[in-house]
């Protein structure tokens, strides 16, 4: 054991040929002699020079990258991300790319998708895709039972559980809460909020002297999702160039549909307040995320109605709530794309054009399971 600037190095050499670096007081290295000073446990499953490189952008987007130093030692292609660079922040995407192997060196790059939204070159790290932490695997049947399997589990005790069929618990990975004396599941927030916001986007005249029961497509105009939103895998379809619909991944979701409508005053009237009925009409096309298809239109509408008292040049909030289930099937690509459409409700106090206001109307959608 050598000391050098109150830094110990123990190697220990096994038949695995594992290395392990420990720096007294600071942090402990698997498979590296220089671990992450962040961490107290750098672990790599990489034993080799990882590869480095730099990016370059233009307009936003990532347009180019310089591998600085190509490593060695891959037996494997190892996956490219960018990290930084203000992309998420100003509510654009991050670039994707792959790399080529060869000699266990990276000699080249394909960028996939430049990204947007970049305000600096991002960092560019390569990951080792082909490894996994292994989490001890247990039978946690009781998420109150304290004894059972483990024996007065500390505070934040990490552990896998089994799940189906050995217990009904969900399988997951989950972290012990003295507080609350239960294993809480700590996977739940992968996808938190699990909230989208759509702002309407440009005023939309509908309804231009259609009597009760009469239809027009309520999404026109695109729809944009708030950068805040935060659902995997949802986003916008373009059915035509004045139709648009809403792509969600399998799960079940709550959507809100809120329109800030108004209506032309009538020419002559009694009183200062009129009632007005709107309904949406909504179908659930089935959609093929792989394919970025319709594959069958869905022919049954869910429809919900609401009633308002409008007052004469005023706009009126109208709100609509429905619950969506998208089947889990074996084919995660299997999607649904809901299509709308507004009517106005028998008994309205006038037929004419009504206008869904941008200002206002937004589509609330809630990732519930």
């Amino acid at each position: 054991m050598q000391k050098k600037n109150n830094v110990q190095k123990f190697f220990l050499f096994s038949i695995f040929f594992v290395t392990i670096t420990i720096y007294r007081g600071q942090s402990v290295g698997i498979n590296t002699q220089t671990p992450e000073a962040s961490a107290i446990l750098d672990l790599e499953s990489f034993v080799g020079t990882k590869a480095t490189a730099t990016a370059t952008i233009s307009n936003g987007a990532v347009t180019g990258i310089t591998i600085t130093n190509p490593g060695e030692g891959y037996t494997f292609t190892p996956s490219i991300s960018f990290v930084g660079g203000g992309a998420v922040l100003n509510g654009g995407t991050r670039a994707t790319a792959t790399v080529t192997v060869s000699a266990g060196k990276v000699t080249n790059y394909s960028i996939t998708n430049g990204g947007s939204g970049y305000t600096s070159a991002p960092t560019v790290v390569f990951g080792n895709n082909n490894k996994g932490l292994l989490i001890p695997r247990l039978n946690i049947a009781s998420l109150s039972n304290f004894t059972s399997p483990v024996n007065n589990p500390v505070d934040g005790l990490l552990a896998y559980n089994i799940g189906s069929p050995t217990n009904s618990n969900e399988k997951s990975i989950y972290y012990f809460d003295s507080i609350k004396n239960s294993w809480v599941s700590g996977l739940k927030s992968v996808n938190t909020p699990r909230i989208a916001y759509l702002d309407v986007t440009g005023d939309t005249s509908v309804l231009t002297n259609l009597g009760a029961g009469y239809t027009n497509v309520a999404l026109q105009n695109k729809p944009k999702i708030a950068p805040v939103s935060n659902i995997a895998g949802l986003d916008i379809y373009t059915y035509n160039n004045n139709q648009y619909g809403i792509i969600l991944p399998q799960g079940d979701y709550v959507v809100e549909i809120n329109f800030n409508l108004t209506t032309p005053p009538p020419s002559s009237t009694d009183s200062n307040y009129y009632i007005m009925g709107y309904f949406i009409d909504l179908y659930n096309d089935n959609y093929n995320n792989s394919t970025k298809t319709i594959t069958s239109f869905g022919s049954d509408f869910n429809r919900k109605e609401n009633v308002v008292t409008s007052k004469l040049n005023t706009n009126h909030f109208v709100p609509w709530m429905y619950f969506v289930h998208v089947p889990t099937t074996s084919n995660p690509t299997q999607m649904y794309c809901l299509r709308m459409y507004i009517g106005r409700m028998q008994d309205s106090t006038y037929n004419t054009t009504a206008i869904i206001k941008d200002i206002g109307s937004y589509i609330k959608i809630s990732k519930i399971k």
